[in-house]
């Protein structure tokens, strides 16, 4: 293969790779809060046009939750420490098919009203709360960026 080839060939190789890298995942470690010590969870944010679609899978919830336990999830400016006073995004809910108190792991998915992009560029958290019949306790928040 000569020289103009071999050149050829790695700039087409890397648009394809790049092409391929630009589908925006973000991957969200979600931290327990005192309320829901030794649960885990985590969050995958995808874009969907002009929204943001949020994945969520639960490992646990407390156990004195009502049957079937909602997740509430909401973006919030600052970090974790430090929450805005009210969510800078509302998600819209789409309920779970598991019950998070019975189940060992349950899997929600929801739809914030905001670009992926936005999100990765400012101080936003995820927050995750139970629902108001449960008394809207905070159980996971993780920290939203790109990296």
């Amino acid at each position: 293969m000569n020289r103009k080839s071999w050149l050829a060939l790695v700039v087409m190789v890397g648009t394809i790779s790049g092409c391929a890298s630009r589908t925006e995942v973000v991957d969200v470690p979600l931290n327990a809060t005192p309320q829901n010590a030794e649960h885990i969870a985590r969050a995958t944010l995808s874009p969907v046009g002009n929204q943001t679609s949020i994945w969520l899978t639960v490992g646990g919830v407390p156990h004195d939750l009502a049957v079937p336990s909602r997740l509430v999830t909401a973006i919030y400016s600052g970090s974790c420490q430090q929450l805005s006073a009210q969510p800078v995004y509302k998600t819209h809910q789409a309920n779970s098919v598991d019950y998070p108190s019975l189940a060992p792991r349950t899997q929600q998915w929801s739809q914030a009203p905001v670009a992926l992009s936005e999100l990765t560029k400012g101080d936003y958290v995820l927050l995750v709360r139970t629902s108001p019949a449960d008394g809207s306790r905070p159980l996971f928040c993780g920290n939203i960026s790109a990296s």
